[in-house]
């Protein structure tokens, strides 16, 4: 009775065992290496998104992100979240929170942002746009991360709603545009040394050259005074006229002589 009751049970497991086989294999095949992304409009904390709520989501710098779904490291990402009333009562659309996930578990947080503050009524049958940026950091480049955005809203009888915008994988790249700001900061202080060097060594080179005396002054002006020579110039008088001159011209004589003269 003992070993009827072992082989019932032994074949029941064997046949459970078959029949899970069987549903593996009609199953889907994960593959452990690909991206998870999880579904749009989730439960946050077991809150879930409103029927009479309708949220979209759009992209506007780069706006290529919105079909590559590629950012830029170091660069501002902004996006616009539009929120559409279609019930009877009004809602309050309270904040909006992003994150970047690890791209194989959306529940393990790399980084979160500061919440969009909005507190924006809508009206039934209206519409509002609401929009928010976020910053790439520089060390998240060449990675896959996920990205997520929720939106944060009640109703006017204070019923508690949340509604995920975006939950998907992105993929960030480098900045290849040319300009680095830090690269065109140590130009500027490269300059600014060759700049000071110069007027260093001008100044220098100006010390060097009057020390030896290189450097010219003015020569203090000296007086001659009268000098015995005639000022009357003669070179232009032919030799002739002048030696003839000479000749008429009396010699000087002396009172001595003058008396001698006289007294003979």
């Amino acid at each position: 009775m003992i070993g009827r009751r072992l082989l019932v049970l032994t074949l029941g497991l064997l046949a459970l065992g078959f029949v899970h086989c069987e549903d593996a294999a009609d199953g889907e095949i994960v593959d452990e290496g690909a991206p998870v992304t999880a579904p749009i409009d989730e439960e946050v904390g077991g809150i879930g998104p409103s029927s009479d709520a309708a949220l979209s989501f759009l992209f506007t710098q780069p706006s290529s992100a919105n079909v590559n779904r590629e950012l830029v490291a170091g660069k501002l990402v902004k996006y616009l979240i539009g929120f559409q009333n279609r019930g009877e009562k009004d809602f309050i659309v309270k904040f909006s929170e992003s994150s970047f996930r690890y791209h194989q578990d959306f529940n393990y947080h790399i980084q979160n942002f500061t919440l969009g503050q909005y507190n924006r009524r809508v009206a039934p049958k209206e519409e509002a746009t609401l929009d928010y940026g976020l910053f790439v950091a520089d060390q998240f480049a060449g990675r896959p991360l996920g990205l997520v955005v929720n939106v944060h809203y009640e109703d006017s009888e204070g019923r508690y709603f949340v509604s995920t915008v975006f939950n998907e994988t992105v993929s960030v790249l480098e900045d290849d545009s040319g300009f680095n700001h830090e690269t065109y900061f140590l130009y500027l202080v490269f300059a600014g040394l060759l700049a000071g060097a110069f007027f260093l060594g001008q100044h220098y080179l100006n010390k060097l050259t009057r020390k030896a005396g290189m450097t010219k002054k003015r020569s203090a002006p000296v007086e001659t005074g009268t000098s015995g020579r005639s000022e009357v110039d003669f070179e232009w008088i032919p030799r002739d006229v002048i030696k003839a001159s000479e000749k008429k011209s009396p010699k000087p004589v002396s009172p001595r002589q003058r008396k001698a003269q006289k007294a003979e």
